[in-house]
């Protein structure tokens, strides 16, 4: 039996496209081209429209964060960095503000300008805190015990029978917190770096909420406002 016309086997004609050897496809413009209005916007909304968002969102994210890092820091007043430590939402509110009063400072000045900040270990974090330490921004650390000693062995705080005033030295001395660093690391010999905040007015957290034993608070060792860093210790404790 003969098939029908219509399913016999078709042959293509020896001069069609798919044989010319010069036979190439349109590149991405030509068919743009060749597009009319509806075609175009729906070849936008499937191949471009997701990644252009996503383009302009890591944009975005990318010159926020390079703005943070790199903007100037004149304006600043005081700047502390916790380390693993939190403290509650109101206390994180009104810790800025209150420190302003305790300074005496003008109500006309932003608190914005008084930096409480915590951090917890992220790449993020980590680039960050490197970079405004080289840039000097930082002028109290505060994190736990250990992590302290561990700041503190690489340099990290200025030591306090150096910059205390005498009468204060004395008034902390039973609060001091020692341990050696990387200048002395060939002796057994500690310095006192920090302030056990374990009577502090504030209460501080690990990230699961719960109560750390003894906070430790230090005066960066590149800190541009050693006085008022002494000052917060004080506001810290009184």
């Amino acid at each position: 039996m003969e098939l029908h016309d219509k399913y016999k086997p078709g042959r293509l004609d020896g001069n069609a496209e798919i044989y010319n050897p010069d036979r190439r496809d349109p590149n991405a413009a030509e068919r743009w081209r060749e597009m009319n209005t509806t075609e175009r916007i729906k070849s936008f909304r499937e191949y471009y429209l997701k990644p252009l968002i996503i383009g302009v969102i890591a944009l975005a994210i990318a010159i926020y964060f390079i703005y943070y890092l790199t903007r100037p820091s004149e304006d600043e007043l005081f700047f502390a960095a916790l380390f693993n430590v939190y403290i509650t939402v109101e206390d994180d509110d009104e810790m800025p503000g209150d420190f302003k009063k305790y300074l005496g400072l003008d109500d006309k000045i932003d608190t914005d300008r008084i930096i409480i900040k915590s951090y917890y270990d992220s790449v993020l974090s980590d680039t960050e805190m490197n970079n405004f330490f080289a840039k000097k921004r930082y002028d109290i650390f505060i994190t736990d015990e250990e992590r302290f000693k561990t700041y503190a062995k690489t340099d990290n705080y200025k030591d306090l029978s150096e910059v205390l005033p005498s009468d204060l030295y004395e008034k902390y001395n039973d609060v001091m917190v020692y341990s050696n660093n990387q200048t002395h690391k060939d002796t057994n010999e500690e310095f006192p770096y920090g302030i056990s905040l374990e009577n502090s007015r504030y209460t501080f957290y690990d990230e699961h909420d719960n109560v750390i034993k003894k906070p430790v608070a230090g005066i960066v060792i590149n800190s541009k406002r050693t006085d008022t860093a002494i000052k917060f210790i004080n506001f810290l404790m009184d």
